[in-house]
């Protein structure tokens, strides 16, 4: 059965989509089965494949009004992992879901494809929005990237907070859930991101990840070329942070 990983964290630009599918990218390159699910309705993941969220049918959006099963939306990539894509119309699905009642749709429409995969990665919209929440009520794991400064913490904290003062009080099932911190647009040659992160793993200590993903012109380079960095660049640097993230997933998830 697949393990689900929402990476997630409230706070927009700083790396969520780009660790999605760079993740995805890896895992599969190291033989695991992988299911990217785009939930944001700027279709990042989406758009960051290739896939043009406005030609796709069905996608999430056919899967959320029951039109169609999250199986006949999945789109094979040539990278070796799945996609089930976003669309503009999510927003839509976001207007009408209802509080209280409607978090765990996400987790009944992927049910049936767990047998199918290692692992489902949900790459989850910004902002407290009940599409973040359906992405954290099904997850196993929740990876939150922050970017390497010091705003990074007040978006980690309401995260955290969120989930384990919220989520966890409120669904009983989520109690066993694992998150992990994961820096990105890391500056190596600054005093300023090392200061960060010493920060963050005083508070957080073995929660935050010892991967950090540089920040490199070569994220936006790849996105521009429509491949996962860990193809379109295999020996730079971005790349070998998330394949060793990917073992770090493989040994621990």
């Amino acid at each position: 059965m697949a393990k689900v990983i929402s990476i997630s964290i409230f706070k927009g630009g700083v790396g969520k989509s780009t660790t999605a599918v760079s993740l995805s990218s890896a895992l599969s390159q190291k033989g695991k089965r992988v299911l990217l699910v785009d939930l944001d309705q700027q279709a990042s993941a989406t758009k960051y494949l290739g896939l043009e969220p406005d030609h796709i049918s069905p996608n999430l959006y056919h899967v959320f009004l029951r039109q169609t099963s999250a199986a006949m939306a999945v789109q094979n990539l040539p990278w070796g992992f799945d996609l089930l894509p976003s669309n503009g119309l999510m927003a839509a699905i976001e207007e009408a879901m209802e509080a209280g009642k409607d978090e765990g749709l996400l987790k009944e429409f992927l049910q049936p494809l767990l047998v199918n995969y290692d692992y489902i990665l949900l790459d989850s919209p910004p902002g407290k929005q009940l599409l973040a929440f359906n992405a954290l009520f099904t997850a196993d794991w929740i990876l939150a990237p922050a970017s390497a400064e010091r705003m990074a913490i007040d978006g980690l904290t309401d995260l955290l907070n969120y989930v384990t003062d919220v989520m966890w009080s409120k669904y009983d099932h989520l109690s066993s859930q694992e998150i992990r911190v994961l820096f990105t647009m890391y500056k190596a040659g600054t005093a300023h991101s090392p200061g960060i992160v010493q920060n963050a793993r005083k508070i957080w200590r073995d929660n935050v990840l010892p991967i950090l993903i540089p920040e490199s012109i070569e994220f936006p380079r790849s996105y521009d070329k429509n491949m996962p960095i860990t193809v379109y660049n295999p020996h730079h640097k971005g790349s070998l942070a998330y394949m060793r993230l990917a073992d770090w997933v493989i040994k621990n998830v």
